[in-house]
């Protein structure tokens, strides 16, 4: 099969991806999603693993430093030579996480930045150094999000967080997808956005689930105890030992 009517076959088989925060979701499961990207040359599936592993949050966690995490989006950028679409996914996801981790050091305290190269990656560590005393680093009147990243975190309002950072990402991926509708970057795309929608649909289902247990909790605590009427009362007492 050529590479052409592989991706072609592929995208048609997978069904349309809802908005985030819909109640759509993904429509497809983990499961099925595999299944379709075997559809894949071993050496594409590779770089599809390559790239998620340096996007995707449950990729980069299993990273102890943030030397770790730079030298690996360094490496994937190389494989991408033939794919800038890709290579440009790539740094603006590790753009904003650098500026999320930068958001965090200055809400723990940090007076300054250190040396921003060991632990920052992209075009905005320079930035961020020169304007660290800026809830925006500087970057607020072209990336507005960032300032308010910055307001969410000092709050303490983490799903606030979650939600933006989320929509910086599905923002980024739709803008780098506009004319790759049926080959490997088309793939890609796909599979970063089913990722990211099933993040918020998972967390969202947590936040339910602990909802629904307080609520359980706060009605047995307030419900009002049934008495025994008399009669059963003393029958009860009479059958005792």
């Amino acid at each position: 099969m050529s590479d052409r009517l592989r991706y072609i076959t592929l995208m048609s088989s997978l069904p349309h991806i809802g908005r985030i925060f819909t109640e759509h979701g993904t429509g497809l499961s983990k499961f099925r999603l595999e299944e379709r990207l075997k559809l894949l040359r071993p050496d594409d599936r590779k770089l599809l693993d390559r790239v998620i592993g340096v996007t995707a949050w449950t990729g980069v966690g299993q990273y102890r430093t943030d030397a770790e995490i730079i030298a690996l989006a360094r490496s994937v950028m190389a494989e991408l030579d033939d794919h800038p679409t890709l290579q440009a996914l790539v740094q603006g996801r590790m753009e904003t996480r650098t500026i999320i981790a930068a958001l965090r050091r200055r809400r723990d305290g940090a007076a300054d930045p250190g040396d921003v190269a060991s632990w920052g990656f992209g075009r905005w560590c320079r930035r961020i150094q020169e304007n660290w005393s800026d809830p925006g680093f500087g970057l607020s009147h072209f990336m507005p999000w960032v300032a308010e990243a910055d307001q969410h975190l000092r709050s303490g309002n983490h799903i606030a967080l979650e939600r933006l950072v989320l929509t910086q990402a599905f923002t980024q991926i739709d803008r780098l997808a506009s004319g790759h509708d049926f080959d490997f970057e088309a793939v890609v795309v796909y599979v970063l956005r089913w990722i990211i929608v099933e993040r918020w649909s998972l967390y969202s289902t947590a936040k339910a689930a602990e909802r629904l247990r307080k609520l359980l909790a706060e009605a047995l605590s307030t419900a009002p105890r049934t008495a025994i009427p008399p009669a059963d009362r003393a029958a009860s007492q009479e059958a005792r030992p």
